[in-house]
């Protein structure tokens, strides 16, 4: 449940990252609107996998948590590693995975 959270928390923000016109993984970026409609939704729906495990509050301050972190990675990683948007992915999928495990 918290990997499948976290995956959503991550997939987000990779979304809105991938819809910035400063992005470096895809010749041209998403769609805005799509993309922050879709963030808004696979937040909202990692917030309510959370809240099964933990109170409320606590499943909305770990989403937040997890989407700086995910922002703050997407921008450092895809600065080394320009056009390989899979690359990128799947080691922020890892990445979120480990948080999610540990904590």
């Amino acid at each position: 449940m918290k990997l499948l959270a976290g995956a959503l928390g991550f997939g987000g923000c990779l979304l809105t990252y991938l819809a910035s016109s400063r992005q470096r993984l895809l010749g041209k970026p998403l769609e805005q609107k799509s993309a922050w409609g879709l963030f808004a939704g696979m937040q909202l729906l990692a917030c309510a996998l959370l809240a099964n495990i933990y109170p409320p509050v606590s499943a909305v301050l770990l989403v937040l948590t997890l989407v700086i972190l995910s922002w703050i990675a997407l921008v450092l990683v895809s600065a080394h590693l320009a056009r390989r948007p899979i690359l990128v992915g799947s080691l922020g999928l890892l990445l979120t995975s480990l948080v999610m495990v540990t904590g």
